[in-house]
């Protein structure tokens, strides 16, 4: 009489011994329906983000700070209009004026002679060349475009009119028979050096090349304001709406730049194949 038992019988045999039985693999886990995922999705996104009026709300805030500091600008340009001195004017250039040290007297004259034309443009071209090198090629275009402030500041002066310090009130060491106001020295530092800034800060680790040049660029925009003062080629209230100035023209450049930027490298999916030519470096292991 045989032990075997139903299920032995039914179990696989080799050579008339009766193989073990394989072990059962657990369920394949379910995923779940592509609905649920969204809706998953959906409510982590509501739970980390404000709320669309929070948002609108948040978003009404930074455009009244940018058109609070515009209608500043704007207000500044009008009272220099019709004002030959702003307060403290005439004490802030008489006391920088003081200073008799030659190696300040020299670096306040460099700070300004690679300003002019013979200077920036050599510099805008080279820095842009040596980025469209590398293949940042977005970033070479808008260097270029950052001096398109001088444009918005020919036209201030155009419409201001405010006459440059002369000789009989303060220490002139070269004369420009042009109108004053704004800087036109202290709006391109603040745009050219700035977009460098920025560049370098966004692009690049940190390390003691990047470190050191945002440095010089830092060092450049803080000092040009007090050298066109020093060099009796501006009042202090020029150079102040040179920076009010420049600052508003760069933040439409870098709206303009973060937008393309968001285009080329978009978080989901790829770029056209049509402006591949225009993304960074290393942009094909993102995709």
């Amino acid at each position: 009489m045989s032990n075997n038992t139903p299920e032995d019988k039914n179990a696989p045999q080799v050579g008339g011994v009766t193989l073990p039985p394989l072990p059962q693999l657990p369920p394949f886990p379910q995923l779940p329906p592509i609905p649920e995922i969204a809706t998953e999705a959906q409510r982590v996104a509501a739970e980390t983000s404000f709320s669309g009026k929070r948002a609108v709300s948040r978003g009404t805030m930074f455009l009244a700070f940018y058109l609070w500091v515009l209608s500043g600008a704007v207000t500044l340009s009008l009272i220099a209009r019709r004002t030959q001195f702003f307060p403290g004017d005439m004490s802030i250039t008489a006391r920088l004026q003081k200073q008799k040290n030659p190696w300040f007297h020299r670096y306040m004259l460099f700070v300004s002679e690679i300003g002019f034309p013979i200077g920036s443009v050599p510099q805008t071209v080279g820095i842009a060349a040596i980025f469209w090198a590398l293949r940042f090629r977005l970033e070479a275009i808008f260097i270029l475009l950052t001096t398109s402030s001088n444009l918005l500041n020919m036209l201030v002066k155009r419409l201001i009119k405010r006459p440059r310090p002369t000789q009989e009130l303060v220490t002139v060491v070269r004369v420009i028979n042009e109108p004053s106001f704004p800087s036109g020295h202290v709006m391109h530092y603040t745009n050219f050096y700035g977009l460098l800034i920025y560049l370098l800060a966004t692009n690049w680790h940190s390390s003691r090349l990047r470190n050191v040049l945002i440095g010089i660029c830092t060092l450049l925009i803080g000092s040009i304001g007090p050298s066109r003062i020093y060099l009796g080629a501006h009042w202090p209230s020029d150079v102040m709406a040179g920076y009010i100035y420049g600052g508003l023209w760069f933040g439409g450049i870098m709206t303009v730049y973060l937008r393309i930027k968001a285009w080329l490298h978009p978080m989901v999916g790829k770029a056209p194949e049509a402006v591949k030519l225009l993304q960074q470096p290393g942009s094909e292991q993102d995709e």
